[in-house]
């Protein structure tokens, strides 16, 4: 199963659970099991309206770092994959 890594302040919709471990063949499709376990966290990470990542957001495969477009969660994932959720925090 590939796990799915959330951060502290995404984990509202997870009651705190900080990862979840999910048998989807796509990024997209890892985020929709997660999102079945834990409804409320796709919405915070792909933007409805766009299909895309959100702005403020990245998503790691295995630590690299991927492109914020929709051809990005149509990649493939293995069991042994980690996708990682990073919440920019922005500030002045």
């Amino acid at each position: 199963m590939a796990k799915v890594i959330i951060p502290i302040i995404f984990q509202a919709p997870t009651r705190g659970e900080s990862s979840a471990d999910v048998d989807g063949e796509t990024i997209r499709a890892c985020f929709d099991l997660v999102e079945e376990k834990f409804a409320g966290l796709r919405e915070l990470v792909i933007d409805p309206a766009t299909g895309e990542i959100h702005k403020f957001v990245k998503v790691t495969l295995n630590g690299e770092l991927l492109d914020r477009d929709p051809a990005t969660l149509a990649q493939t994932v293995t069991a042994s994959d980690e996708i990682e959720v990073i919440a920019a925090i922005a500030g002045g």
